[in-house]
């Protein structure tokens, strides 16, 4: 099948819906489709046109003027539909919906963020328009239970298919490292991976008050991640005097988390909503349990005592209690990091979330 994937983001930019885009995109290419990522030329230091692991990527200078965006956008996707056979549309991303109508080919959309479920409580008149721009797409497709509903709030009437986030199994796996030294990390510390954005969403100033709670010596904590709560994070872990027990590496690059995981003995996701977590499924490919919410698409990846630990969100005692059990039990944690492994491999690899999604495509 030849595949259009529409996105205004996309890696080398940082982000759940770039890598979904990107890694879903591979996936299908391995299965034998051919797919073409259009996404905004957001940077004019990036080539136009690149293959990408057998992806062909066109990034295309798009006005902020929503009227010239449409016109150029629907014009193109037109034109490759009909003179190059493309087959189906996949967006990710409400604003190039009004593009994509009347294309003449099935058109999906993936409804990945939390910014649409904060959305769907502004009222009626913002649930109207989201059904307007919606009702272009044939199906929805969303990464958690919880977008699913949202969907349907909106009073879209077509199907709506929960399917997973997925990980490249081939590069997420076990690794040796030698991290733990390179921070001055004991060799019998229990480190907990903290692989977030430091933002109100992903509940981290919850994490933070709950390594405090902890209070445990052997604690050791790994945070890969920035943004507008680091400052506030670090007061915490400073004023609980757990400084010399947190390593801060900020923003870090993708290529280089199954070296930061595999340093790890559990990850962490304290998230206030979340679809089914990447960087979760990536922490599990790596062999580690993970202690998450009970919220969105977490309950999905967490079976709880089986790969992992639920805790009730905005709870930093629930977190420290499960902290603490997996910290005074060591044996149950590695046992829970084994399932966690064989799970993701049968369930949540990118070659079955792309072969599960163009099932439903066609």
């Amino acid at each position: 099948m030849k595949i259009i994937m529409v996105s205004n983001e996309f890696p080398p930019s940082i982000g759940g819906v770039q890598t979904h885009v990107y890694e879903l995109s591979r996936a299908m290419v391995r299965l034998g489709h051919e797919v073409t990522v259009i996404t905004r030329l957001s940077d004019k230091s990036l080539p136009k046109h690149k293959a990408m692991d057998g992806v062909n990527v066109i990034r295309v200078g798009l006005s902020n003027n929503h009227m010239l965006y449409d016109f150029k956008l629907h014009r193109m996707l037109k034109t490759m539909i009909s003179k190059e056979g493309f087959e189906a549309v996949h967006i990710h991303g409400m604003r190039p919906l009004k593009a994509c109508k009347n294309l003449k080919v099935p058109v999906v959309f993936t409804n990945h963020t939390s910014s649409f479920l904060k959305r769907v409580t502004k009222g009626q008149a913002v649930l109207e328009k989201m059904r307007k721009q919606l009702v272009i797409a044939e199906q929805v497709f969303a990464p958690s239970d919880e977008l699913v509903e949202a969907t349907r709030k909106t009073g879209y009437a077509g199907p709506t298919h929960f399917i997973s986030n997925g990980v490249d199994v081939n590069r997420f796996f076990p690794v040796e490292t030698n991290l733990k030294s390179d921070l001055g990390i004991p060799k019998d510390a229990f480190v907990a991976v903290l692989a977030r954005r430091l933002v109100e969403k992903n509940g981290v100033l919850y994490f933070a008050k709950a390594i405090v709670q902890a209070n445990r010596p052997d604690l050791h904590v790994i945070v890969a991640g920035d943004g507008a709560d680091r400052s506030l994070f670090e007061q915490i872990i400073r004023e609980g005097n757990c400084s010399d027990r947190v390593h801060f590496l900020g923003g870090v690059d993708n290529q280089k988390m199954p070296e930061i995981f595999s340093a790890g003995d559990v990850s962490i996701l304290p998230s206030l909503m979340e679809a089914t977590s990447i960087a979760g499924l990536e922490a599990m490919a790596c062999g580690l349990p993970l202690i998450g919410t009970n919220v969105g698409g977490i309950p999905v990846i967490i079976k709880d005592g089986e790969t992992g630990v639920l805790v009730e969100p905005r709870s930093p005692e629930q977190l420290a209690e499960a902290l603490n059990k997996l910290c005074e039990d060591r044996e149950y944690a590695k046992r829970l990091g084994e399932r966690s492994l064989e799970r993701v491999r049968k369930d949540f690899s990118w070659d079955v979330i792309a072969d599960i999604t163009v099932n439903h495509i066609f």
